[in-house]
């Protein structure tokens, strides 16, 4: 036990290179800033985000919607603009802390407002917005004055760890609901899903069930997915390639809101070994200098 103690506090005592998280801390809030901004050029925020008795959409009949108690029909732009404001300030590393608090409480509220459109790219942010809580990610890249060109390793650890989960999960899902991922005599989910007229650009007129193409990116998108532990281990930057390179296929062929791009904003802690060369560096020089990577 003592062991295992010695090597916990071993690890939660690493430290890594600063840049890497704060270019996570600024690309998440951005995702979700563009995404409601669109939503505001379509024009539907008044009516995703109002209640269905002043002409929108949403039911109000969740238990942890306490937005509407406050500020009744115009809560949601409320919510909205709160939402906006904090993720601004997250990205610029101003108040990075309590911006997070009140931000992703905001954030939330959107979702509970109107559930059919809280996606899993939404919990997966506010999920990793909670964990930079805890971090010093606003120590470079932000308008604040940095005090250390180091900091405390494990929630880019925990990251990693969390998109383990995301990933793997993504996988068995795939695989239990839908077992012609693996078949080469079923129709190619991922054919399917690359047709919807509904979630994506490609002309299903112009492509045959018997383009292999489908079949063999439906192999390799579980490959990618179910090796996601590769992460957890110094294999975990050539992953990240292969991991970067399907959100980035995603993003080109399907209109997913901002899954591919949140997706993509976490890449940077992923691919560190290889990135931070090209980042700028010029931070006071007499500031703490990180350790280990």
């Amino acid at each position: 036990m003592n062991r295992v103690w010695s090597w916990w506090m071993s690890r939660c005592e690493q430290v890594e290179d600063a840049r890497p998280l704060a270019l996570l801390r600024i690309g998440l809030p951005l995702c979700v800033i563009a995404d409601l901004l669109r939503l505001a050029q379509l024009g539907l925020l008044d009516t995703v985000f109002v209640p269905y008795g002043s002409g929108g959409l949403s039911r109000i009949q969740d238990p942890h919607l306490v937005i509407i108690e406050w500020f009744g029909a115009s809560a949601g732009g409320i919510a909205v603009l709160v939402t906006l404001v904090c993720m601004a300030l997250v990205s610029l590393g101003l108040w990075m802390r309590p911006a997070i608090i009140v931000g992703v409480l905001a954030y939330a509220q959107l979702g509970h407002l109107y559930p059919p459109g809280d996606r899993a790219i939404d919990r997966i942010v506010r999920t990793a917005l909670l964990i930079l809580l805890f971090s010093a990610a606003d120590q470079r890249f932000s308008l604040r004055r940095m005090r250390s060109l180091s900091i405390p390793a494990w929630p880019s650890d925990l990251l990693r760890f969390f998109l383990v989960v995301v990933y793997l999960s993504a996988g068995i899902a795939k695989l239990i609901q839908q077992p012609g991922w693996l078949s080469m005599e079923a129709f190619p989910p991922l054919m399917r899903i690359l047709i919807d007229p509904m979630a994506s650009d490609l002309n299903p007129v112009s492509w045959s069930m018997d383009t292999p193409l489908f079949r063999i990116g439906g192999f390799i998108t579980i490959a990618i997915e179910l090796s996601a532990p590769l992460l957890l281990t110094r294999y975990g930057k050539y992953w990240a390639i292969a991991g970067s390179l399907m959100h980035l296929g995603i993003a080109l062929t399907m209109s997913l809101g901002m899954f591919a791009w949140g997706m993509l904003a976490f890449y940077p802690i992923l691919l560190a070994p290889f990135i931070l060369r090209f980042l700028p560096d010029d931070e006071d020089p007499t500031v703490d200098q990180p350790t280990t990577s």
